[in-house]
């Protein structure tokens, strides 16, 4: 909703908590019975004037409910300080107070922070860390406190996150921002607003600028101070009774997932009459600025034993080839350190004189080497599973942390590379990089869709005997193909202990493995059997591909809240052949069945036959067709493997004749 602003009572004040209320939100039971709840957290930010500027403030009222001692770490609060180490500004932390309440009969005591219980670090070069615990924590303790936060950082409005791991009554934050500051919001969240208002109010605010002499600035407060007015937008928004947040199978990282609003400095613009300063470029900016950093853009310029061992390549006719044989070399020559990136630290030559380097050293050497060679390669910028998924509207830099390598092949095709990981043949990219979109650097940038066509794919072969006793044995294979093989390409054993962590039952008796290239799936060969009875029996049951197959379903939950992310299509396909014992005869075999996901989005196959009246014939496969199922598909993909698997329990009936 839009209009003028009329002014709003603070959901909370500080210190101002009475023995009667205590009662009563002690009283009203916490969601989900968790350890600790949020009652009330609410956040302003504003612009003021300043000594030659402005200023940002952000101020931070909170009130939690400890209930257990499991609760008992929400009693710590951390906040983050960002620091120039070249401009020398420092955000600061100011008017910082805390309480605990503790509720004695119908006697409310109150214990405040002390100055000595606030600790401080250094997380890096940019950011402070400051941390303190309210005192004298107990179950049933509330707890509460306050802080300002001034920054003279105007791009770093304070971002605000209205979920939390444990239940929130209400979260509410509210900004004014005068009109010659724009910035983007980008709002993230599952749950809706109990308010989202813009408004506008009078605004007006004082700044000083120092006497300026021969000799510079003298900040005596002696200079001229000015006033201004103009309009304020305002916004306020407000989610309440929030659940905890918990992690679900199949997730990118969380801050993808929490309810959320996010800022960018935009433009500043004083003077209608003057066009504004954009401080929130166009990617085509972003793209030359990195290519001319000493960082990013002038690796790709040097040259390396790496880009002259390449060049010879350039005698390969099919371009595919000569790719992969250039990722080789890179396999070859540089390991990687296993820290993500999109910024070099070490020249290129030292960093294959180390013969190791981070994401973006390697994957740019690749880029480097490609072009050696004679390909058409850029680098691709992307943010991988962990770091979370890209805005594309919003042009910024800080939002990607890894980088690959792009070649435009004949015909409109491409190919995306990666050096990091000697486990995936040249055409896949690792798992964690397929999220979303990357940003493709170079004249001709766009966005590429990272969505992988290769399966996960899980394929056995199984021919098995059936002894009187119930015993089933014989030989197993299990194939690894798609992105399950760089899952699985590990020594035989621990390939082994793989198998037979999914596969308790069985027993194995003989293994043997077979990885020879890795653009072949990996395979495992087993001798194994399940137990029987001690005595043969007169009706046996069988269940064969219960314990070949599936074990259990990932979705447990009844209810999802958030999409399911499996980052690739997924397929599980069984055969087997099942051989009776002498004298005995199927009397009862399971239906066939055959199950399809709305929109094509996978099936599930079971087929059951008899070749001849003492072999039966199983095969069944189970395939998610998308990498990416909305919440509200979940119900559908959650039943599917409810009903595979109760499928796969119905048993095979045998009767001795």
């Amino acid at each position: 909703m839009a209009g003028t602003a009329r002014a709003q009572d603070a959901p909370l004040k500080f210190g101002k908590l009475e023995a009667k209320e205590a009662a009563t939100l002690l009283a009203v039971p916490t969601a989900d019975s968790a350890a600790a709840e949020v009652l009330c957290d609410f956040g302003q930010s504003s612009i003021q004037g300043k000594n030659e500027g402005f200023e940002l403030k952000f101020e931070r009222t909170a009130r939690l409910l400890i209930r257990r001692r499991a609760g008992y770490d929400n009693a710590t609060v951390r906040v983050l300080l960002y620091h120039d180490p070249k401009g020398g500004g420092r955000e600061e932390l100011l008017q910082l107070k805390g309480l605990t309440y503790n509720l004695t009969g119908a006697t409310l005591s109150k214990e405040p922070l002390r100055t000595e219980a606030v600790f401080s670090r250094k997380v890096d070069d940019r950011l402070d860390e400051y941390a303190f615990t309210l005192p004298n924590v107990r179950e049933g303790s509330i707890v509460e406190f306050t802080y300002v936060i001034k920054s003279p950082f105007l791009f770093n409005l304070q971002d605000w996150q209205f979920q939390r791991d444990i239940p929130v009554r209400w979260s509410e934050y509210r900004t004014t921002i005068p009109s010659f500051y724009r910035y983007k919001e980008l709002t993230r969240t599952y749950w809706p607003f109990a308010l989202n208002e813009t408004g506008a109010k009078a605004y007006a605010t004082t700044y000083r600028e120092d006497t300026r002499t021969s000799y510079g600035s003298i900040p005596t407060g002696s200079g001229n101070s000015y006033t201004i007015t103009t309009q304020a937008l305002t916004r306020r928004w407000v989610q309440k009774n929030l659940p905890a947040f918990h992690p679900e199978s199949f997730m990118t990282t969380e801050r993808d997932y929490l309810s959320r609003v996010d800022f960018e400095l935009e433009r500043i613009q004083f003077d209608e009459k003057r066009p504004p300063q954009f401080i929130v470029g166009s990617w085509e900016e972003i793209e030359k600025e990195l290519l001319e950093k000493e960082s990013f853009g002038q690796y790709l310029r040097a040259t390396t034993a790496l880009s002259t061992a390449a060049a010879p390549l350039r005698t390969l006719s099919n371009q595919v080839e000569r790719a992969a044989a250039v990722r080789q070399l890179v396999l070859a020559a540089v390991g990687y350190s296993g820290a993500p990136g999109t910024h070099t630290r070490n020249p290129a030559k030292k960093v294959v004189e180390l013969r190791k380097g981070n994401a973006a050293e390697v994957n740019l050497l690749l880029v480097a080497a490609l072009r050696a060679a004679g390909l058409n390669a850029q680098p691709l910028l992307l943010s991988t599973r962990a770091h979370g998924r890209i805005q594309t509207e919003l042009p910024v830099v800080s939002q990607f942390n890894y980088v690959v390598a792009h070649v435009a092949l004949p015909g409109g095709q491409e190919l995306l590379l990666d050096a990091t990981d000697a486990s995936l043949p040249p055409t896949l990219l690792p798992d964690y990089c397929l999220n979303g979109q990357g940003r493709l650097l170079g004249p001709a940038g766009k966005w590429v869709n990272l969505t992988e066509n290769a399966p996960h794919l899980l394929y056995t072969n199984a021919r098995l005997t059936v002894t009187a006793q119930g015993e089933i044995q014989g030989s197993i294979r299990q194939e690894y193909a798609g992105y399950a093989a760089s899952d699985y390409r590990v020594p035989l054993p621990a390939l082994r202990q793989q198998w037979q962590q999914a596969h308790p039952d069985w027993q194995i008796s003989q293994a043997e493995t077979a990885a020879p290239d890795v653009a072949k799936p990996v395979t495992l060969e087993l001798k194994a059997s399940l137990p029987g009875a001690e005595a043969a029996a007169a009706t046996l049951y069988l269940r064969p591909l219960q314990q070949l197959f599936v074990p259990a379903s990932p979705f447990k939950q009844a209810e999802r809240l958030y999409p399911v992310d499996l980052a690739t299509t997924r397929r599980l396909e069984c055969v087997a052949t099942l051989t009776l014992p002498p004298g005995y005869a199927a009397t009862e075999l399971p239906a066939n069945m055959q199950l399809v996901l709305p929109d094509s989005g996978g099936r599930f196959l079971f087929n059951i036959s008899q070749p001849t009246p003492q072999t039966i014939a199983l095969q069944s496969r189970l395939q998610l067709a998308k990498a990416h199922y909305s919440a509200e598909e979940y119900h559908a993909l959650r039943e599917l493997y409810t009903k595979a698997l109760a499928k796969l329990a119905e048993p095979i009936v045998l009767q001795r004749q």
